[in-house]
């Protein structure tokens, strides 16, 4: 089967998961419905993954989610463990604790994840295509990551994929990382006017066919927010003009708030015959919430299933009333999360190099009427504010065609300075208490010195290529090893500074010097595409070293 026959987007979101994907020869991006046999009919999963006692996978989804209690407290069960990635330091052997607190790799948890949404991909796609099987070398895999992710979060990613069978080693080329604030920007400028809400755009206001225009997209859920600005470019490609992130000090997802709303309000005997008896209405509850009042109505009614039949008026008056309480919680906690988003807004509008003409709205509260009035009311002043009908599914569309035309994204401002570990040679004023190396010949140099490949804040192209060229201090030095580090400051000189992160390293094998000489190297990093590359090259016989990039040592 010839290349790229299908595009296959696949989001592991901190809530729900689910993927989409496109037939080459068709213009539709098509998508799965989940859950139809617990009366569901939704376009993601629970982000939820069941294995069995032996640590073999068992489920995932509503499948897992749905399991009775008793059954899944003898078995490992994860979920909402995409966060993980962002709190710890990663390595290839970190564990995540199930509910029952047994520990299993990370590396296991996310690798079966992906496999399961393989499987299932490929199935589905095998039912639309009149019996033509596609594996999984027949497709170009897109996974989503947020745009906080450390370079080894993305790492990570990329092994998980490995190891779930999406590509194999020799066929890097096949799986792409997408940004998640990016992919759903992708999906927002070419939508037709039809494709909003109350068609609030005009079909004069073609956004991709306007060089110049500048928009912002606004994320309205999930616990990493980041709100981007992107200019529109000649041939419909976007330039990175600002952005503005942030994650919740509280980054516990909305259903968790919610359940223990129900248990810390009413009775845990009440919350467990929920669970028991009326399982997939407590999980269309949490699914379906989305901040408007008449979710309380829907408490209400799903309490009522297992309050006691005679419930005199006294005791319908305190559910009532607990239920308001819920309520008020979950009302603080939304508008908490309003605020933060509202003061993101704020920072990026207050550049005034900017000309922002649209806002869109993106993610699951997007949709919620409350949500867009209290945005609108706030902001239709500076620009037109916008929600696609399919807000909830834009990073995932997006996806699509982001792996579709990788380069869309022309420029992309940098979140941190980049650079690398090098030697310099010693200099007793400014290298003074440093580390001292000497060499074979007995010069001596300062080991920790910081050479910058980008600074914080600096716009760099898709394809532009930052390049190093050192000599190495040993003529007969075969490895090389390159230590890269991150900072927040623009002028770093040395790695031992405040805030200066160690991230990783790059191995080069070089050939070998049969000469003798001084032997000059040049690295190549590209630094403005969603993974960071790298090669390195022997400038005296224009050999290529093999390079190795490693950003998850312990």
């Amino acid at each position: 089967m010839a290349d790229h026959r299908v595009f296959i987007a696949v989001d592991l979101g901190m809530d729900f998961s689910g993927y989409c994907f496109k037939i080459a020869e068709s213009e539709q991006i098509q998508q799965p419905k989940w859950g139809k046999e617990f009366g569901f009919n939704t376009p993601k999963t629970p982000t939820c993954i069941l294995f069995d006692g032996d640590q073999k996978f068992f489920k995932f989804g509503y499948d897992a989610i749905m399991t009775k209690k008793d059954e899944a407290k003898q078995l490992y069960l994860f979920d909402n463990f995409k966060m993980e990635l962002h709190k710890n330091k990663l390595h290839r052997d970190v564990m995540l604790t199930s509910k029952n607190g047994k520990k299993m790799r990370a590396m296991t948890v996310f690798s079966e994840s992906l496999r399961f949404m393989k499987d299932h991909a490929l199935e589905t796609i095998g039912k639309h295509t009149a019996g033509v099987k596609f594996s999984a070398s027949d497709a170009t895999w897109i996974l989503t990551v947020p745009a906080i992710w450390s370079a080894a979060a993305k790492q990570f990613m990329r092994e998980a994929a490995t190891e779930a069978g999406l590509v194999t080693e020799s066929e890097p080329d096949r799986l792409i990382i997408a940004l998640e604030h990016e992919a759903a920007s992708v999906w927002c400028k070419q939508l037709t006017h039809k494709q909003f809400m109350e068609e609030d755009l005009t079909e004069a206001e073609a956004i991709m066919k306007v060089p110049g225009t500048q928009y912002m997209v606004v994320d309205c859920g999930g616990v990493n927010i980041t709100n981007t600005v992107h200019e529109v470019m000649e041939g419909g490609h976007l330039k990175e003009l600002n952005w503005a992130t942030k994650t919740f000090v509280d980054p516990k997802p909305i259903d968790k708030h919610f359940k223990e709303c129900l248990r810390e309000t009413f009775y845990e005997k009440m919350y467990d015959a929920l669970e028991e008896k009326h399982p997939s209405d407590l999980q269309k509850l949490m699914y379906d919430y989305n901040g408007d009042l008449k979710f309380l109505s829907n408490v209400e009614q799903l309490v009522r299933k297992v309050e006691d039949k005679g419930a005199d008026s006294k005791r319908i008056a305190e559910t009532q009333s607990r239920i308001i309480q819920i309520g008020d919680k979950l009302k603080l906690l939304h508008d908490n999360r309003i605020r933060i988003i509202e003061s993101l807004i704020r920072e990026i509008l207050a550049d005034r190099k900017l000309n922002i003409s649209y806002m869109f709205l993106v993610g699951g509260f997007a949709l919620s009427p409350y949500v867009n009035r209290l945005l609108k009311e706030r902001f239709e002043g500076r620009c037109k504010v916008l929600c696609p009908a399919d807000a909830q599914m834009a990073v995932l569309k997006g996806t699509v065609t982001f792996g579709m035309r990788q380069n869309v994204v022309e420029s992309r401002i940098s979140r941190y300075t980049y650079g690398i570990k090098i030697v310099e040679e010693f200099d007793q004023t400014r290298h003074r208490g440093k580390r001292k190396y000497a060499t074979k010949e007995g010069k001596a140099y300062c080991n920790d010195c910081f050479h910058c490949l980008v600074k914080k804040d600096e716009s760099v192209c898709f394809d532009e290529v930052r390049e190093f060229n050192f000599t190495l201090i040993e003529r007969d030095q075969k490895p090389v090893q390159l230590i890269l580090y991150c900072t927040e400051s623009k002028s770093a000189m040395l790695v031992d500074e405040r805030d200066m992160v160690k991230i990783g390293s790059l191995t080069v094998s070089m050939p070998v010097n049969k000469a003798g000489r001084p032997r000059l190297v040049k690295l190549q990093v590209k630094l403005g595409c969603p993974e960071m590359q790298a090669t390195v090259i022997d400038v005296n016989t224009g050999e290529i070293g093999s390079v190795k990039l490693d950003l998850m040592s312990k």
